[in-house]
């Protein structure tokens, strides 16, 4: 493939991130966003700058949905087809001259609006983009903000010239789709539940999912089982901290004391301790205290109901019956 001209002698600035040390992060390419009706517009302005056909063009949507995501496939694109390195930089950076780079290369421009919010440096990154697009220098911008505003519209030089585009946070739905394919990226195997789980019931955007989805993947990588899902729950509980409709133990109790209805000759309290310091992996100290006992005797009534478990066929469906109501409450609550 030929290379545009402006995508000649590019230089890569950035450092790895955080996550990129801890995680074998998935290599961020097109085929790695999820495409939805909130973002697919501009998933293909994207597409067109990273093929030369689009010089200018900005991106506006809340935090934590895809914005830098979508900077970091365009400039993998570029580096893949045209064999060249390209550099996101903070607009307050650029500015600033702390990132060096060339002005006859493309600029990829994440979190213009700490930029925007200040009169000095909303001018000066005014005047510096005017003349990039006044000599055709190519640009793409990210400007975190929950939609596209009369700010955004007079903040950009030249505006018939860029492509400005929205990324909204999904519906519900959507969401769904997100989770799968983020889940797909990390190449873990999650149960329908516990997709509906993080994509309905966790609060947050994109970046909370993903660290969700990092903290199972440190866990294991199959997740499809009832059993697994309430491990998953137990792993993610502090995910759910600020959801007050969500009580992982108060569930668990609820879905055991309805279990030894159905089958009386289990011990509700003793299976509640085995699912959740043996399966939800639980703290025993805060086991013990919701279960007002001493943590040695929340420990041994798991251990026993794991034992007895093993060797009854009424224990294992009373425990299988368990773990669908525990799956269904979790999931609805």
């Amino acid at each position: 493939m030929t290379t545009p001209l402006f995508f000649q002698d590019v230089v890569r600035v950035a450092g790895p991130r955080l996550s990129e040390v801890l995680f074998d992060r998935a290599e961020r390419r097109f085929g790695s966003l999820a495409e939805l009706p909130s973002n697919i517009e501009a998933i293909d302005a994207g597409l067109m700058f990273a093929n030369g056909h689009n010089p200018f063009v900005s991106v506006v949507g809340p935090s934590g949905w895809g914005k830098t995501h979508l900077l970091e496939c365009v400039a993998n694109h570029i580096s893949h087809e045209f064999h060249i390195q390209v550099c996101i930089l903070n607009a307050l950076d650029w500015i600033a001259g702390h990132r060096s780079c060339n002005p006859s290369n493309p600029l990829l421009l994440d979190n213009v609006q700490d930029a925007m919010s200040r009169t000095r440096t909303r001018v000066q990154l005014q005047l510096a983009l005017e003349r990039r697009v006044r000599i055709g220098r190519p640009t793409m911008l990210a400007i975190t903000s929950d939609r596209v505003t009369r700010q955004h519209l007079s903040f950009l030089p030249v505006y018939r010239e860029w492509s400005l585009q929205e990324i909204c946070e999904p519906t519900r739905a959507d969401r769904s789709t997100v989770v799968r394919k983020m889940a797909a990226t990390e190449r873990l195997d999650l149960s329908h539940a516990l997709l509906k789980l993080l994509a309905n019931r966790m609060k947050g955007n994109g970046n909370t999912i993903h660290g969700a989805l990092n903290r199972l993947k440190l866990a294991g990588q199959d997740w499809t089982s009832p059993a697994d899902f309430l491990r998953a729950s137990g792993v993610l509980d502090p995910f759910f901290a600020d959801n007050s409709s969500w009580d992982l133990m108060e569930r668990i109790r609820e879905a055991a004391d309805a279990a030894q209805r159905q089958f009386p000759t289990i011990d509700a309290r003793a299976l509640s301790c085995h699912a959740m310091i043996r399966t939800a992996q639980l703290s025993e100290l805060h086991v013990a205290r919701f279960c007002e006992v001493g943590p040695a005797k929340a420990r041994t009534m798991a251990l026993a109901f794991e034992r007895t478990h093993k060797e009854s066929e009424t224990h294992q469906k009373a425990y299988s019956h368990f773990l669908d109501l525990a799956v269904a409450s979790l999931i609805e609550s």
